[in-house]
């Protein structure tokens, strides 16, 4: 009885050291990413730019009418990236306008004025110091 105490107490022993050692690398690994991103702030930006391109690849490949070019679509995701990359975007009108978006547009094709509207809002939320001349 007393070996297989042992036995199990030495099991015990290596599952936790397993376990801290794989929490400490994990650790070190988030705080290298989270420092790399640029911290709070960054991730914020940086989830902004993986929703902003979901949202394009969802309107490129399934929702974009006839009347809306790729390439107007690719050109104005294209500025609001670059904006959010400098962070001289609006985040709050930024999410507020591509969950509108995804909440309108998730089964259904919009049309060309909708598309319009989308577009022209999405551009709105680049800070007015930013635009280009």
């Amino acid at each position: 009885m007393a070996s297989t105490n042992k036995k199990i107490g030495g099991c015990y022993r290596r599952v936790l050291t397993f376990v801290l050692a794989v929490v400490a690398v994990s650790l070190i690994a988030g705080g290298i990413v989270y420092r790399r991103v640029g911290g709070s702030e960054g991730a914020r930006y940086w989830m902004a730019g993986r929703a902003l391109n979901g949202v394009e690849n969802h309107l490129k490949s399934k929702n974009r009418p006839d009347g809306i070019s790729e390439d107007q679509v690719i050109a104005v995701f294209a500025n609001v990236r670059e904006a959010t990359q400098k962070r001289k975007v609006h985040l709050t009108s930024l999410y507020r306008v591509l969950k509108s978006y995804q909440t309108a547009f998730h089964t259904t094709k919009p049309s060309t004025p909708e598309i319009q509207a989308f577009l022209i809002e999405l551009e709105s939320t680049i800070l007015k110091d930013t635009i280009k001349e």
